[in-house]
């Protein structure tokens, strides 16, 4: 019985640790999900100098050609259709822009992105966040859709957290009827 509850404790000890540990080494979200949208030649500006141009527009096959530059350093170009997306990684994923739809008029090309994910760079200094959670960006006042979560790490487990908590309360659930 004293085996028993020593492997309690060690299970409750493992599970504290599983949950702060995931908290603790997660990037902080900074664009959770939003949308943006530009035209051909603009620019939308991210946190900690991050910047997304759309240099050219397809219109026959509806594709972007965009860049993705780091204080005006090319850091990524792709060529995206629509429901593609451009991500950004080093040691963690930065940035994740999903292409929606290429609208097309005879005053040019709207691109619509969404969702955008965008995580600090824990290599670079935490951004100055604006309290009112909407995004900053060159010549763009508004953002399409989606919640904006600015500044915060996000809530509750993770799934491998949530998986492992569950198979350790199932074994522990088995061991003590067992003892019983």
């Amino acid at each position: 019985m004293q085996y028993l509850k020593v492997s309690c404790n060690v299970a409750i000890a493992f599970l504290f640790f599983l949950s702060i540990s995931g908290a603790a080494f997660s990037s902080p979200v900074l664009i959770n999900g939003t949308g943006i949208f530009l035209t051909t030649g603009d620019s939308w500006d991210f946190y900690q100098g991050y910047t997304l141009t759309v240099t050219s527009v397809n219109l026959e096959q509806k594709q972007a050609w965009v860049k993705l530059l780091h204080d005006d350093e090319l850091l990524k170009e792709q060529i995206l259709s629509e429901k593609d997306s451009l991500v950004y990684s080093k040691n963690e994923e930065i940035l994740n822009i999903t292409l929606d739809t290429i609208y097309i008029s005879p005053g040019g090309e709207l691109i619509t992105f969404k969702p955008v994910y965008q995580y600090q760079d824990m290599d670079l200094p935490e951004p100055a966040v604006e309290d009112d959670n909407s995004v900053i960006g060159k010549d763009n006042e508004s953002q399409i859709s989606g919640d904006n979560d600015v500044g915060g790490q996000t809530d509750g487990f993770t799934i491998i957290q949530a998986v492992a908590c569950l198979s350790l309360i199932t074994i522990l659930t088995k061991l003590i009827k067992k003892e019983k």
